[in-house]
């Protein structure tokens, strides 16, 4: 599925040049000022910086539950052709030597399926970091990406980022493209490092332009340009089951949770289990903010501790769900119309 590009398939190529669709894709050709922001997955908020989750959080589990599927149906293999070798032997029948190969052979077989499905799966949910953020920072006009590998943090200058509207080939005949706000992080005229910003935004791409309008006018204008004031976050990085649940199992919506439990459930509960094997990440001292802002007096705003938990006190929540439906609304109703610039540009598209 395309909605696992960059993390379980096709994964993001770098070292060189830029793609025509990524040409064409840039957001900054189109007029993203007609567009209410939204927010993707932000986790922080103050005068200074705003920070996002990668595009795979919410995704996380998935790798771990069928990497777990995969070597428990390997063990249950392994496990029927020793029970029968036992068997044999026991009831004073001798292995031949045509069966003994055999059995080394499918051993062999079966470690190199354990060892690729721990590569391409469980090590990719598990052992590594609960997300991958992404910090703009307006007073430095830096942006930095939180990699996790021996340098755990690419930064480049805000200007020198090229934000497209991000595009995955579809995995099957049936299936449209997934579409999300990317950076390619440039080296002269070579892409060096690629990443997504936030959730991704479905079949809408549209969506990633209210999404890159919310980051804009952040580090052009300033946290007094979000057209609030009554903004919460909804985004929690919390690694607790009940997140896992709200976030796998309640997203189904109230008509299709139980038809969907049996794969949400376990989903649930593998999430749960990948977040506590990972690591919380922690910046390290070179991404840290060297300037700040003038201060607005306005409190920064954190990840809530429940995924999608906010203060319903004076009417503010009321206000800004309904600001964000009407957002996700418009979007999608101009989704044809950036089609079209798209395919105009030479980007094609669906």
């Amino acid at each position: 599925m395309s909605q696992f590009a960059g993390w379980l398939a096709q994964r993001y190529r770098n070292n060189r040049p830029l793609a025509g669709y990524e040409n064409a894709a840039d957001v900054r050709n189109f007029d993203s000022s007609t567009f209410a922001p939204l927010d993707k997955g932000i986790v922080y908020l103050d005068d200074d910086c705003i920070e996002y989750v990668d595009r795979h959080f919410l995704y996380r589990g998935w790798a771990a539950m069928w990497g777990f599927v995969v070597i428990g149906l390997v063990l249950l293999f392994v496990s029927a052709i020793t029970h029968a070798t036992v068997t044999m032997q026991a009831e004073g029948r001798a292995v031949s030597s045509e069966m003994a190969i055999t059995v080394t052979v499918l051993g062999a077989l079966m470690l190199g399926l354990v060892v690729f499905t721990y590569q391409m799966l469980l090590g990719r949910d598990i052992f590594r970091y609960q997300y991958y953020p992404i910090r703009f920072d307006r007073t430095t006009r830096q942006v930095h990406v939180f990699t996790g590998g021996r340098n755990k943090v690419v930064s480049a200058p805000w200007s020198d980022i090229h934000f497209i509207i991000g595009r995955d080939k579809p995995a099957g005949p049936g299936e449209g493209y997934t579409y999300d706000l990317r950076g390619l992080v440039m080296r002269g005229d070579q892409v060096v490092h690629t990443f997504a910003v936030g959730s991704d935004c479905g079949s809408n791409p549209a969506i990633v332009l209210a999404h890159w309008e919310m980051i804009r006018r952040f580090m052009e204008e300033g946290r007094s340009a979000l057209p609030f004031p009554p903004l919460q976050l909804y985004t929690s990085v919390v690694p607790s089951f009940r997140n896992a649940f709200i976030i796998h199992v309640s997203s189904a919506g109230a008509g299709l949770m139980l038809i969907a439990l049996p794969l949400t459930l376990p989903w649930a509960l593998f999430r749960f289990l990948a977040m506590k094997l990972c690591r919380k990440p922690v910046w390290p001292a070179a991404a840290t903010r060297r300037g700040r802002a003038e201060p607005s007096g306005t409190p920064p705003l954190r990840a809530p501790a429940v995924y999608g938990r906010v203060d319903h006190s004076g009417g503010r929540a009321d206000e800004m769900e309904r600001f964000w439906k009407d957002s996700i609304a418009a979007a999608k109703a101009r989704n044809d119309e950036v089609r079209q610039q798209l395919k105009e540009r030479g980007a094609g598209g669906r």
